[in-house]
């Protein structure tokens, strides 16, 4: 390795499973035996889902908040008096001073029980004020945020802006006053986590300096002159966040106000320590929730099996009902390894980014499997509301309500395809380019490791170690064939769709290596059961991993971009949209004679003749 830092999750010196596996060597003796979080911890953390439990039910009935649409004002003013809002932050600020699991591990239980209220703790202790004290150095900006933190600071992270997320440069400019004693920032901001309850802002915005454009966090007041709260966003899912956006004229933020990070040697969406903060953030924001959904899914299949039977039959006694539900035990059960892995390896002396910034793309997908499975085993009952259910007498299962929280994690955070395609673009290709791949040979000490997990698995789980290390081979050669044969940057990031299969393989053989390293960790502790559901998780992830390399290395690939085009121009298969309406059918006024009559979300008019 260099002595600087290849990409943005790279630290020269320190070792990383998934970056290991980037440069083509599946280090098992870092993942093995695999790690449990230390007693004390546990304990603390045992104490502190138990009364997280017990303070959201309280606090809030998740079915009322599922009809209100909007978190009460009273419920963010006992959450402001609580240490919810800054977990991790000392005693002596009014936090808990937990560790990264037990942050996850509370956020999850709250989330399990409301998703809104889940997310709005998560917020805060993710990509708000409270965690940034980590990285602030002394001076005005740390005193003032910490007297702040230590009286309940309510804060919103305002970085995306109406062109879209995606976009590594930030419209939203901030220009020097001409008093030379702050900055004056223009721009407009959406999707603002907490934004209707904001004591303050965390503003990204593009500045110049020194002949560069870079982007800069600014701590803005809403409630300074030029500040308007624009829009409070609802989305169709996790009814009751609030979230929304602002715009910003010529709002003046003092110098102080600034935090001035030193430059990062890699394009990054937002400043570089900030976004280290929003990788760890995303375990809390995307991977608990989706933790949290998966377990709620695992309970319902349980009890909506034991109430249902066809033809005679009790229904887990059919073969495809016992597969839909052996593979969410062990997607779920893949979800912790991940989460636990992404957690802890940093107290084994490691390096936790890669591996949390591929966690988000692992655990929402996986939840979202475990969701569509449900859906499917309960059908009609499934797709009802949990209001609809407790009219007629049906237990009033929300899981509907589950279904769409759970697609709008794949989406928060940033797009599950574009998050994998970066990984590849600015991680895995930056080995190849710097030439510290690995040349095939495993050292002593993995040989060793891999040789001590076989023996702790059985035979079947064998098997899927050995196939791991095959496709680790197969992978090493395809990344380095893609960088040989095209040698300029922009040729080789062009290939979007082998660039993300790329990635997506590179992230399954690490949820499998994971998964069969806390089976054998669990199997010494007494699970029976831990060898079975980790059998089921990896032979789905090898047959994923098959298809992965099969999209990463298809020659044959059809012109989908020949077809699309001629369509985005609007020169090519309209026939395709014959016979329909595409209006949405939004403000089309009420029906009479002479009028249209009103169209539904569909574009269709409603039939008033039922």
């Amino acid at each position: 390795m260099t002595s600087r830092p290849l990409n943005q999750v790279n630290v020269p010196g320190t070792s990383s499973f998934l970056e290991e596996i980037f440069r083509g060597s599946l280090r098992l003796d870092l993942i093995h035996p695999f790690p449990e979080q230390p007693e004390d911890d546990r304990k603390t953390g045992d104490a502190q889902v138990a009364e997280a439990k017990e303070f959201a039910r309280r606090l809030v009935d998740p079915t009322d908040l599922e009809s209100a649409r909007a978190l009460p004002r009273a419920v963010v003013d006992e959450l402001r008096g609580s240490p919810y809002v800054k977990l991790q932050s000392p005693v002596e600020l009014g936090g808990l001073a937990l560790s990264d699991l037990n942050t996850f591990r509370v956020v999850q239980a709250i989330a399990s029980w409301s998703l809104p209220l889940g997310l709005f703790i998560a917020i805060q202790n993710s990509i708000g004020f409270a965690p940034l004290l980590r990285i602030l150095p002394d001076g005005p900006l740390r005193a003032m945020l910490t007297e702040r933190v230590a009286e309940g600071l309510i804060s919103s992270f305002a970085d995306t802006e109406p062109n879209g997320a995606a976009n590594h440069r930030r419209e939203t400019v901030a220009v020097p006053a001409e008093d030379g004693d702050g900055y004056l920032i223009t721009g407009e901001k959406v999707f603002s986590g907490n934004a209707a309850f904001a004591e303050l802002l965390g503003v990204v915005a593009t500045v110049h300096e020194a002949e560069r454009e870079t982007r800069r966090l600014f701590v803005v007041d809403p409630a300074a002159p030029g500040v308007r709260r624009s829009a409070d966003h609802e989305f169709m899912g996790i009814k009751g966040f609030p979230n929304g956006g602002f715009s910003l004229d010529r709002v003046r933020v003092p110098a102080d106000h600034v935090f001035v990070e030193n430059p990062s040697p890699h394009d990054v969406r937002i400043t570089a320590q900030a976004g280290g903060l929003a990788i760890l953030g995303r375990m809390y924001l995307i991977a608990a929730p989706s933790l949290a959904i998966a377990k709620l899914c695992l309970q319902w299949q349980r009890e909506f099996v034991n109430r249902r039977s066809v033809d005679g039959v009790p229904l887990g006694e059919y073969e495809e009902i016992q597969h839909l539900i052996g593979e969410s035990l062990a997607d779920t059960f893949a979800l912790e390894a991940v989460a636990e892995w992404s957690l802890l390896c940093e107290d084994l002396g490691l390096n936790p980014l890669a591996e949390q910034n591929a966690a988000k793309n692992l655990c929402s997908v996986l939840c979202w499997g475990v969701v569509d499975r449900t859906m499917s085993l309960y059908a009609a009952e499934g797709y009802e509301t949990a209001e609809s259910k407790a009219r007629r007498g049906a237990p009033p299962v929300p899981l509907e309500r589950a279904f769409r929280d759970a697609r709008g994690l794949r989406i928060s955070g940033g797009v599950d395809f574009q998050l994998d395609y970066w990984m590849s673009k600015f991680v895995i290709f930056s080995y190849h380019r710097a030439g510290v791949v690995d040349g095939g040979t495993p050292p002593e000490a993995a040989e060793r490791a891999r040789q001590r997990l076989a023996a702790a698995l059985n035979v079947r789980n064998q098997r899927h170690l050995a196939q791991l290390q095959v496709w680790v081979d197969r992978f090493r050669e395809r990344c380095a064939e893609l960088a040989r044969s095209h040698p300029d940057d922009a040729a080789l990031f062009a290939q979007e769709r082998t660039l993300i299969a790329v990635a997506r393989l590179a992230a399954e053989v690490m949820a499998a290596s994971l998964v069969l390293a806390r089976a054998a960790r669990r199997t010494a502790e007494g699970d029976t059961e831990a060898q079975d559901l980790a059998d089921v998780y990896c032979t789905g992830a090898l047959r994923r991993i098959a298809d992965h390399a099969r999209e990463a290395d298809d020659p044959e690939r059809p012109d989908t971009g020949r077809v699309s085009r001629k369509w985005i121009g609007g020169d090519d298969r309209d026939e395709l949209l014959r016979d329909i309406v595409t209006e949405t059918g939004a403000g089309t006024g009420a029906g009479a004679a002479g009028e249209t009559a009103p169209a539904t979300a569909t574009g269709r008019a409603p039939d008033t003749e039922r």
